[in-house]
C-alpha cells in the first residue's frame, strides 16, 4: 500500500485556452491515456463523505485508490488490484483492500452495494517544474468533455503562489473547480433526471 498527501490546484479551461497551454508547456508530446472506474453506493454514501473510490486503468495495470479529506489536500490509499472493471459490477469484501475496508467502515458505508457506476478517460500531459508537476488533461465521461489544468505540489502556500502565477500568464482568474469525480457524479445526477 502507498498512502500519500494530495495538494493540487486545479482549474477548467475552454478548448482553446487547453491549446494553448499545450503548444507553450507540451510541444510535440503526445498525451498518455487512463480510465478511471468510479465506485460508490446507488445513494452516494462516499460522495455524501467528501471520499471517492476508483479503479484507474493505465500501462496495463489496475490501481485501486481510495481518497478522504485531510487537514490539507486529500490522503489517499493506492492499492495495486487484479479486478477488472467492468459497468455495474458490485465489488465483493474479497475485492477491497483491508486498509479500504477500514477507513469505509468508519463513514458506515454499506460496503455490500458499492458498485463501478461509470468510467472517465483522461488525455494527460504532464511535465515535472522543480518539486511541482504541471499536468493538462482531456476528459469524456458521460457524453461530456471538459479541459483542466492541475498543478501538483508538495507545499500550499508556495504552490497557490505558483499556480496564481501560471493562471496570470494567461489572463485566466482562478475559479476552483468540482474534482473529476465530482464532475462525474453531477452529470450522472443530471442525466438520470
Amino acid at each position: 500500500m502507498a498512502t500519500n498527501n494530495e495538494i493540487e490546484f486545479k482549474q477548467l479551461l475552454t478548448a482553446q485556452q487547453y491549446n494553448q497551454f499545450a503548444q507553450h508547456y507540451f510541444p510535440n508530446k503526445e498525451p498518455f491515456s487512463q480510465t478511471n472506474y468510479y465506485i460508490d453506493t446507488p445513494d452516494f454514501q462516499l460522495k455524501a463523505h467528501k471520499s471517492a473510490l476508483r479503479i484507474r486503468v493505465k500501462d496495463g495495470g489496475n490501481e485501486m485508490t481510495l481518497k478522504v479529506p485531510a487537514e490539507v489536500g486529500l490522503l489517499e490509499y493506492n492499492f495495486d488490484t487484479t479486478l477488472k472493471p467492468e459497468m455495474n459490477y458490485r465489488l465483493t469484501l474479497d475485492d477491497l483492500p483491508n486498509d479500504i475496508v477500514s477507513q469505509l467502515q468508519k463513514f458506515n458505508i454499506d460496503l455490500t452495494t458499492l458498485t463501478i457506476l461509470g468510467d472517465l478517460t483522461t488525455e494527460r500531459l504532464e511535465k515535472p517544474d522543480g518539486q511541482d508537476l504541471i499536468v493538462l488533461d482531456k476528459s469524456t465521461y458521460l457524453d461530456t468533455e471538459d479541459y483542466e489544468l492541475e498543478l501538483e505540489v508538495a507545499d500550499y502556500d508556495s504552490g497557490l503562489t505558483k499556480f496564481n502565477a501560471i493562471l496570470e500568464n494567461f489572463d485566466i482568474v482562478y475559479e476552483q473547480p468540482a474534482n473529476k469525480v465530482q464532475r462525474f457524479f453531477d452529470r450522472k445526477s443530471q442525466i438520470s433526471k
